[in-house]
């Protein structure tokens, strides 16, 4: 019989573009419901949430359109940065949920967004570098603790690789890919 794992917790300091460092904690819950009673006692410290789907199976992209959000809304911070994140995408013939569909579902509820594959390390770091430079963001205009190295930390411009809800309104306009 192997032991259950509750989540899996990661301690990192990155090294954000201004050579400042910020402590991230990450909290991997795994979606597994029987522990919703504990992951809500995270979800109230969090400064950023990434929710996962995958690609190819519409029931995860369903859970994060209708049971995750509800535990954004209900159980973090007002200001919680988030970004809804659609992975396997080296899986294409595969695919059951557009881009498209996680766009709009982005857009609706204010979350970043971006297409990932973990197995051929796709956008995985440009994602987590996103999230990181977003909550720093915030931290820094809410004179919130920061590790640093540096007095003054800078608010960073998310470059190329972030599909800002505003870039994500624009392409959908034009009716561009």
């Amino acid at each position: 019989m192997g032991t259950e794992t509750i989540f899996s917790y990661y301690s990192e300091t990155f090294q954000l573009p201004d050579g400042s460092y910020v402590n991230c904690e990450i909290l991997d819950t795994g979606g597994q419901e029987k522990y919703n009673a504990l992951n809500k006692i995270y979800y109230q410290r969090a400064d950023c949430c990434v929710l996962v789907y995958d690609i190819t199976n519409t029931k995860s992209f369903e859970e994060c359109r209708d049971y995750y959000k509800n535990e954004i809304i209900n159980n973090c911070k007002n200001n919680v940065k988030v970004i809804l994140i659609g992975n396997k995408s080296d899986l294409e013939k595969q695919r059951q949920i557009t881009k498209e569909e996680g766009i709009e579902f982005a857009q609706e509820n204010q979350y970043y967004f971006k297409e990932t594959s973990c197995e051929v390390n796709f956008n995985v770091a440009d994602a987590f570098e996103t999230i990181i430079i977003m909550t720093n963001n915030d931290m820094v205009k809410n004179n919130e603790l920061n590790l640093s190295r540096k007095k003054n930390i800078k608010k960073f411009k998310i470059d190329k690789g972030a599909q800002r809800l505003e870039d994500n309104i624009l392409r959908k306009k034009k009716k561009c890919c």
